[in-house]
């Protein structure tokens, strides 16, 4: 599948009676997209509409040229990978029966064999083979943001959204990542939130800014 160019027009979302996200306009297609700010910008806010978790309030936001709508989510959700910000790594699966069940859910592919065989390649990818039989409540953090990295990465998604991957992650661990998502850029439409500058001005084609829960700049 062709990498997914996302478009926002005019687009809010309403987070709380004090908090609504304003996007103007909007474009992100293939290559590495980071998205910076400081707490509570509006980052979280922006990758959850980009990953269909939430709805636009007002405004349209187009994927691969379709609305984000009911219609369409399932051939948005089959090409996506998600690594939502907070910890959802469920504590009693293996490492394995996590990433695989996310697989199954994404429907990544009909061919068990080749399914699992791409777990465990996303697996390798971020350093957790070697844990793959491990209960996921016996991990540290930095693990299970791993394994949940690693779900998100599984196959041959188009479209991957990554709420801070680099999160608790060391220096070795993050140079995988950067590595990781390099090797997709050309093909990827990659957006990945972060506070981290220095990271993202090494792994990003562009840079978008949120402030106050308005857009301040994106360039390429």
């Amino acid at each position: 599948m062709t990498a997914p160019v996302m478009h926002l027009h005019d687009v809010t979302h309403r987070a709380s009676e004090r908090f609504t996200l304003h996007v103007p306009a909007l474009t992100i297609g293939p290559g590495v997209t980071t998205v910076l700010g400081s707490n509570g910008s509006g980052k979280t806010t922006l990758l959850r509409l980009l990953a269909t978790v939430l709805a636009p309030t007002t405004g349209l936001m187009t994927v691969a040229g379709q609305p984000a709508s009911d219609a369409s989510l399932p051939m948005v959700r089959r090409q996506l990978g998600y690594l939502p910000q907070d910890d959802s790594v469920p504590r009693r699966l293996t490492v394995f029966d996590h990433v695989d069940l996310v697989a199954v859910m994404r429907e990544l592919h009909t061919d068990t064999r080749r399914r699992r065989a791409a777990v465990h390649r996303a697996l390798r990818e971020v350093g957790m083979a070697d844990l793959c039989g491990e209960r996921c409540g016996r991990l540290s953090g930095g693990q299970r943001r791993r394994v949940a990295l690693a779900a998100a990465l599984a196959g041959d998604a188009t479209l991957l959204v990554l709420d801070e991957p680099d999160a608790h992650l060391d220096a070795e661990h993050l140079q995988l990542l950067t590595e990781s998502l390099r090797a997709r850029a050309p093909q990827t439409t990659v957006v990945v939130a972060t506070h981290d500058e220095q990271w993202a001005a090494t792994v990003a084609d562009r840079t978008v800014r949120l402030v106050d829960g308005h857009l301040a700049d994106g360039r390429g």
